[in-house]
C-alpha cells in the first residue's frame, strides 16, 4: 500500500506530530510502527510540528518541506520524497506549501498558495483541481471515503460537493490548538483502515459530535477516541504504509 489518506487495509506505519506523546503512545500500543515530526522553527508556533503543515502526500509520491530533516529519515524507510521548491516561512501564505488533498484523482487545494512543484507534479498525473480559498485546505477537510468528507469550511464544503462528494458540513471552533482561536477538523482525525477513523480527543465535546458519528457510522466506519478531553488539532495522521 502506498502513502494514503484512504488506507485499504489496516495500516502498517503512520506519521503523526511528535508534539503529543499520548497520541504516539495510543497508535504504537495498537501495533502500528509511528513515525514522528520535528518541530519545523519555520513554521508558525502552534503548527510547527503538524504532519498536515509538513507534508503532502500526492499518489505515491511524499513532499516535504525544502530542506527538511524528513526528507532523508522517510527516503530511508523506502519511501519516495520530494522536496516543495519554496521555503516555508511563518506567516501565511507561506506556511502552507504542502497543504493539498489528494485522492483518486482530486486535488483540492487553493493553487495561489500550494508549492508549485506540487501543483504541477499533480498536472502531469492528470490531477483534477478542486480550487478553493482555504489554505489550509488539508487541515480543514477529513476524507472518510472516496466519495464523502467532513468539513467546517464553507467554500470547501460547496467545492468538494459540486464533483459528487457527500459532505457533511459541521459547526466551526470546538477544537483545541493553543496559540489560535481554534484548529481544524482534518487535524484531529485520520483513518488507519477504511472501518476505522481514529480521534485526537472525545467527539463528546463537540456540538455535532453525534452528527459525526452517525454520518461516520452509516458508511461503516467506527470511531476510535485514542486521548481524552476536547477534540484537539494534532495537525491529522498520515498512513505511509
Amino acid at each position: 500500500m502506498k502513502p494514503t489518506r484512504l488506507p485499504e487495509t489496516f495500516a502498517q506505519t503512520v506519521l503523526v506530530s511528535g508534539e503529543y506523546p499520548e497520541w504516539t503512545r495510543a497508535l504504537k500500543e495498537m501495533g502500528l510502527h509511528v513515525i514522528v515530526t520535528e518541530y519545523d522553527s519555520r513554521l508558525p508556533e502552534p503548527v510547527s510540528w503538524h504532519p498536515d503543515m509538513q507534508v503532502c502526500l500526492l499518489d505515491g509520491q511524499i513532499f516535504v518541506l525544502k530542506e527538511s530533516p524528513l526528507k532523508k529519515f522517510l527516503a530511508k524507510q523506502g519511501l519516495c520524497v520530494r522536496e516543495t521548491t519554496a521555503v516555508p516561512e511563518n506567516v501565511y501564505p507561506g506556511d502552507v506549501l504542502c497543504n493539498a488533498l489528494a485522492w483518486n484523482k482530486f486535488l483540492l487545494c487553493n493553487a495561489s498558495t500550494l508549492d508549485m512543484a506540487i501543483r504541477e507534479h499533480g498536472q502531469r498525473l492528470g490531477f483534477q483541481s478542486i480550487p478553493v480559498k482555504q489554505g489550509y485546505a488539508a487541515c480543514s477537510t477529513a476524507l472518510v471515503d472516496g466519495r464523502s468528507a467532513i468539513t467546517a469550511d464553507q467554500g470547501v464544503a460547496k467545492a468538494l460537493a459540486c464533483v459528487g462528494m457527500h459532505v457533511l458540513k459541521i459547526t466551526p471552533g470546538f477544537l483545541r490548538l493553543p496559540g489560535y482561536d481554534t484548529g481544524l477538523f482534518g487535524g484531529c482525525c485520520g483513518l488507519l483502515a477504511p472501518d476505522l477513523m481514529v480521534f485526537a480527543g472525545s467527539l463528546a465535546n463537540h456540538p455535532d459530535g453525534k452528527k459525526i458519528q452517525n454520518f461516520l457510522g452509516k458508511r461503516g466506519i467506527c470511531v476510535l477516541e485514542l486521548m481524552e478531553g476536547p477534540l484537539t488539532d494534532v495537525g491529522g495522521l498520515l498512513v505511509l504504509s
